[in-house]
């Protein structure tokens, strides 16, 4: 860890502290939710997706004890679940064989079946061609695994130290909200209040890049918040989730 640790200035130290005790502290979906944007801030992550889940003994997912998502397609995810992809994925093989840490590229290149190409097909049609995926399996048999987006994250030393320092943490909180009756407190799916801005400007029919002019923020960081209000309100497109929005009232006001 020490050396791991002498690759990264002394802002990133900073940052990763400050990142880490947010994850310590953090028992929500919202408080995981601004853990999740701030590592956005430092890393190129386009999104993250968060699994805890028991696997049968054929490598399949047998149940999902939790599933968080921020910023990855809700479309990508329900097709991954329809066609079962967990039984061909390559990251998830290689990270069941007991490696810790897979860059999405090197694991696809051990593909092996037309099953597996089929799935890295899929993969680049959504644009899920690069990223990180970091697993760990406790004690009662279950296994969490934390899935990053982005382009380089596997091949830039200090984007892969950032996230090896954070990924216990993270799985802790995984863990954390896990657990039977966590997160009681963050009101549910309840969109947060720059979950429904994304929401208002979009139903204007702004797209991301004006969407992000107008509040000021990045577009990777528009398409983190509309993610988070797609899953929430179980959409599977913008348009249907400004429509559920809507018949819930929230887009009565501007932001």
């Amino acid at each position: 860890m020490h050396k791991r640790l002498a690759r990264l200035s002394k802002p990133d130290l900073l940052n990763v502290a400050e990142i880490a005790h947010r994850t310590a502290s953090a028992g929500s979906r919202e408080a995981a939710t601004g853990v999740f944007q701030s590592l956005c801030g430092l890393l190129p992550v386009r999104g993250v997706v968060c699994v805890r889940a028991r696997w049968d003994a054929d490598g399949g997912i047998r149940d999902i004890r939790q599933l968080l998502n921020f910023g990855y397609p809700p479309e990508w995810l329900d097709l991954y679940r329809e066609r079962r992809y967990d039984r061909v994925d390559p990251v998830l093989r290689a990270y069941r064989s007991g490696e810790y840490v897979q860059i999405w590229s090197q694991a696809f290149r051990g593909a092996r079946s037309a099953a597996e190409y089929s799935f890295i097909e899929a993969c680049t049609a959504f644009g899920l061609c690069e990223g990180l995926t970091v697993g760990q399996i406790g004690a009662d048999g279950c296994g969490s695994v934390v899935s990053f987006w982005g382009h380089g994250l596997g091949q830039v030393a200090r984007h892969r130290t950032v996230i090896e320092c954070l990924a216990p943490g993270l799985h802790d909180l995984l863990l954390r909200l896990s657990e039977p009756g966590a997160g009681a407190h963050d009101g549910g799916k309840g969109l947060t209040a720059r979950e429904q801005e994304m929401l208002y400007w979009a139903s204007l029919g702004k797209t991301t890049w004006e969407i992000g002019r107008i509040t000021g923020i990045r577009e990777r960081t528009v398409m983190f918040h509309m993610g988070n209000a797609m899953h929430k309100l179980e959409a599977r497109n913008r348009a249907q989730a400004i429509a559920k929005a809507a018949l819930l009232g929230l887009l009565a006001h501007p932001p």
